[in-house]
């Protein structure tokens, strides 16, 4: 019965869907903003029994796209591999050694995942031999008139277990600390040009396969690793250090005092460096670049906790020029941040430049919206990890919608399609209903 409940209820709510068009009034056309949902590929190979099937990738845009999502953002890349037909990777492998020797677990939870690793990695290996993966995402999500952006993780290139080729073969391309020997495992640092150019070649290797664009997320599985404790302990490779001495006739790696504004910002200049590059390669083929954004006026990488205070890694965020200059054709604010943890938590409270007591939601759209809408930016909110109970999901994506209608978004990425799978579509078409201030009437049972 709650089958055919959910069956009916789904039935009723694409009805609703699709009368909901655009509000055309004497005033113009007042769109409904965006239902992106993001795909995380590995989680879905992780999450099945049995390899995942061309059929079934077919079978999930079909279901994505029936239940409101315009919009599709497919994850290639996961700790230091890329999960497609490539030679920039690894095979899709599991240094069993290295795990067992780096991982800060239990012995028992070690044997558990050493376990797992292996198993969903050969099934991984399984679906390469019979598809590529981006491929179908693209050719479906087309078929149904649906955008699809490829989605690359800038920093998420190292973890216990698993590696990354282009940093095995090019160590110093990590984020360094003073004394020039030890680095952040998996956190590449692109005022290398070596490390741009790879990334740019990923960039172009996803956008040959047809994608309407890339996305560009600074998350990283790196951070939840255990590491040193003291602020800013990263930063320090040579380019950044030759720079800051060209522009002061300082060594960053010896004096005592130095200036740390200055050296934030030439960090972020060799980020915007890297998008300007991959926009470069996006727009000469008439594609998009979007761009993952944190709020406030710096890019933490905190770690050890991933959500901490313990920021060992920060540079300047410096997006207004990306806006003004054309580089980037939409944002994701709130880049795997968590804003309903809220402003007390301390990984806020690290983050100097937003007030202690900000709603999140309104300082996002207030730091980003006016110049991008001058300049034609779309912003979409990152909807951050959703829970599991019906109840939980429902309510949650309710107040997601509130913030993205009551603040001014253009639309949401939804993190991700795995949240509702296993007959938990109804809950996205609720969500797309709400984006469009109608009531999706009653929730459906457990």
């Amino acid at each position: 019965m709650r089958l055919r409940a959910a069956g009916v209820l789904m039935a009723a709510l694409t009805l609703t869907v699709a009368r909901a068009q655009p509000d055309d009034t004497a005033g113009g056309t007042a769109m409904a903003p965006e239902v992106i949902v993001d795909i995380d590929f590995n989680d879905e190979v992780i999450a099945r029994p049995e390899p995942m099937t061309e059929a079934q990738v077919v079978e999930l845009v079909e279901e994505l796209h029936a239940a409101g999502a315009q919009t599709l953002m497919v994850r290639m890349g996961f700790l230091g591999l890329l999960p497609y037909r490539t030679e920039l990777s690894y095979p899709l492998t599991f240094d069993e050694a290295d795990f067992r020797a780096t991982y800060w677990g239990s012995a028992g939870e070690i044997d558990r995942l050493v376990e797992r690793n292996l198993s969903w990695l050969e099934r991984y290996r399984a679906v390469l031999a019979a598809y590529d993966p981006p491929e179908v995402f693209i050719r479906a999500g087309h078929e149904r008139g649906m955008k699809v952006i490829l989605w690359i993780d800038i920093y998420d290139d190292g973890y216990p277990g698993f590696h990354s080729k282009f940093l095995d073969e090019h160590p110093h391309c990590a984020w360094t600390a003073r004394d020039g020997r030890t680095r952040f495992r998996g956190l590449f640092q692109y005022a290398w040009p070596e490390a741009r150019a790879f990334r740019v070649q990923q960039a172009r290797e996803l956008l040959d396969l047809g994608a309407d664009g890339i996305h560009l997320s600074t998350s990283a599985h790196s951070r939840h690793m255990p590491n040193v404790h003291e602020d800013d302990f990263y930063g320090f490779g040579a380019p950044i250090v030759e720079e800051y001495r060209r522009r002061c006739g300082v060594d960053l790696t010896t004096a005592e005092e130095f200036d740390r504004e200055l050296w934030h910002e030439i960090k972020g200049e060799a980020v915007n460096r890297l998008y300007r590059e991959i926009a470069a390669e996006c727009h000469a083929r008439g594609k998009e670049l979007w761009l993952g954004l944190q709020l406030g006026d710096y890019v933490h990488l905190a770690a050890d906790p991933y959500f901490g205070d313990n920021v060992v890694a920060r540079y300047r965020n410096l997006w207004q020029p990306l806006v003004t200059e054309g580089t980037a054709d939409a944002l994701v604010v709130g880049d795997y941040e968590s804003m309903t943890a809220g402003p007390a938590h301390p990984y806020w409270r690290a983050k100097r430049s937003i007030p202690e007591d900000a709603d999140l939601y309104a300082f996002g759209a207030a730091q980003y919206g006016p110049l991008c809408r001058e300049h034609a930016v779309p912003i979409y909110l990152f909807g951050e990890w959703l829970p599991g109970s019906h109840q939980a999901l429902d309510t949650q994506l309710a107040t997601k919608a509130r913030h993205v209608l009551d603040h001014g978004y253009d639309g949401i990425d939804l993190h991700e399609a795995l949240n509702f799978e296993g007959g938990r579509m109804v809950f996205l078409q609720r969500f797309a209903v709400r984006l469009r201030g109608l009531d999706p009437g009653p929730r459906p049972p457990e």
